[in-house]
């Protein structure tokens, strides 16, 4: 039996979850074995298959066994938080941390968690503490790094950029001490230990990427780090063809570049097709329906070039050509920081507009949406504006500037203050549908847009549309940490809080840029 368990381990090690599973559900239900660690593994092995409600029950069977098993009851909170549900999150963590005598290896696991959870609350200080507290009792890849996401969300980049790397050189310690000499940029593709390690070594080398260039957008030691994300899950390791088909910018008779993240960066990134087109023969531009209008009517194709519809379970690699998601594709053609040089004037085609211009037309954008995972949702929630505070700013400038304000939302319209403004006439809601060509004609009729930062404000920005992008702190690595303008989009001037949740300081600049540019 030992040994048939130890294969579980081994597959489950190899990302082989489900051959694990059918394994494991052999020897607890078929030969009648009622044991409370065989019930939390496959519950894992559900969790990791994305498999939630079978997950939950395996878990509480396990703790029906052994109700104090702190690793059931992180895990749990894990999956309640990836469920984006916070309130159950914390009640099993509670009951976690509350168990006496935790191990070291359990009480890592419950405070990351506990971290994780605070982040998600936007409590970056909160989440430190935690960290703080776990590095008392052991230092470790988990808690350096975690630190690293702390610092970085409480602006102090430098010491998140110093505990980043004090993670990885661990990493590599523990797991590979072969390749300690090696600079970090020789680190990415590289394998690391077990499956796991080495996914969680790439994202190490892409966080610290992402900090090195919030920190100088043009740092190219960032740029080759941030590559690192396209191996930063299970399927690029299992997967050859992954690996084997991924783009490095060299001359390529056929290249698939595919809408791989949200779409505020495939339409950033697109002002690089043109650099993409000098060195393929031919590239197939693969882009999620609702995109795919705007292109078509709005941009100048390269004549090597063809759009095509992506499906939503697309495998790009499994078409045996040369291929990239466009995320990556500024950094294969030069860098985020080249994308000025070719996009300042806005690189989409923009209609002239015909309209009564008795009054000054402006478009909001306050929410940056909804998300199904924690981490973009909890991104999503620290750019969102207070509704009630831009209301009031905004009728401020309707009375002094007689304008005529739009939502530029799909969504967030029920509640009650901004439903109120809808139906008094005030905010006005011209999107009626999720295509990006009817957006692009609503925006091309206003003189202005206020935006958080989200899809819509990128393609204002690539229409050319005067656009005050109103940032929290710190914002996204492509914005920088300071400064009213940026080198991706001159039709920006941006309105940034002092710290986090300081919206009440962005307006205050948002104020004076509405004056100056209406007065």
């Amino acid at each position: 039996m030992s040994k048939e368990f130890a294969l579980i381990d081994e597959l489950e090690e190899q990302g082989q979850w489900e051959q694990a599973l059918l394994l494991l559900r052999e020897k607890l239900l078929c030969e009648g074995i009622f044991e409370a660690n065989g019930y939390h593994q496959l519950g894992r092995l559900y969790q990791r298959l994305g498999q939630i409600k079978q997950a939950k029950r395996a878990y509480l069977k396990s703790l029906a066994i052994e109700p104090n098993r702190a690793g059931t009851l992180n895990n749990l909170s894990l999956l309640e938080l990836h469920q984006l549900d916070p309130n159950a999150a914390e009640m099993w963590l509670k009951k976690g941390l509350s168990i006496p005598a935790l191990s070291i290896q359990e009480s890592e696991l419950l405070h990351a968690t506990a971290c994780e959870l605070r982040l998600f609350q936007l409590k970056p200080k909160e989440a430190l503490d935690f960290v703080e507290t776990q590095l008392r009792l052991k230092v470790s890849v988990m808690a350096l790094s975690n630190k690293a996401v702390c610092l970085d969300k409480l602006d102090c980049l430098d010491e998140a950029i110093d505990s980043q790397k004090k993670a990885i050189n661990l990493h590599i310690k523990q797991f590979a001490p072969q390749l300690s000499h090696e600079p970090f940029k020789n680190l990415v593709y590289m394998p690391c230990g077990s499956l796991n390690e080495s996914i969680q070594l790439q994202l190490q080398l892409m966080n610290l990427g992402i900090f090195l260039l919030s920190r100088n957008l043009s740092d190219q030691t960032g740029h080759q780090l941030l590559m690192a994300g396209t191996a930063n899950d299970a399927g690029f390791w299992m997967d050859p063809r992954r690996r084997e088909t991924l783009w490095k910018g060299n001359y390529v008779k056929e290249l698939i570049l595919w809408d791989d993240q949200g779409y505020g960066d495939t339409i950033q990134n697109l002002v690089c097709l043109e650099k993409a087109a000098q060195r393929a023969k031919k590239i197939r531009l693969w882009l999620r329906p609702s995109l795919v209008k705007l292109f078509e009517d709005r941009f100048s194709l390269p004549s090597n070039c063809f759009i095509e519809t992506m499906s939503s379970d697309a495998m790009p690699w499994s078409e045996n050509v040369s291929q990239l998601g466009l995320f990556f594709l500024p950094i294969i053609t030069g860098g985020f920081s080249k994308i000025s040089l070719l996009n300042s004037k806005g690189y989409l085609k923009r209609n002239k507009v015909n309209f009564n211009k008795n009054k000054k037309r402006v478009g909001l954008v306050w929410s940056a949406g909804k998300h199904t995972a924690p981490q973009p949702e909890r991104s999503a929630r620290a750019r969102d504006l207070p509704f009630d505070l831009l209301w009031g700013f905004a009728k401020k400038w309707k009375r002094i500037y007689d304008i005529e304000f739009s939502s530029l939302q799909l969504e967030g319209h029920q509640y009650e203050q901004v439903s109120n403004a809808i139906k008094s006439g005030n905010l006005l809601c011209p999107v009626k549908s999720k295509d990006w060509l009817n957006t692009a004609k609503v925006l091309e009729t206003l003189d202005l847009l206020i935006s958080v930062d989200t899809s819509v404000a990128h393609l204002s920005g690539a229409l050319g549309i005067p656009t005050i992008l109103m940032l929290s702190s710190p914002a996204d690595f492509r914005w920088g940490r300071e400064g009213t303008k940026t080198p991706i989009y001159e039709s920006f001037e941006i309105a940034r809080c002092l710290k986090l949740g300081d919206w009440e300081n962005a307006f205050s600049q948002a104020d004076l840029i509405i004056s100056r540019r209406f007065s």
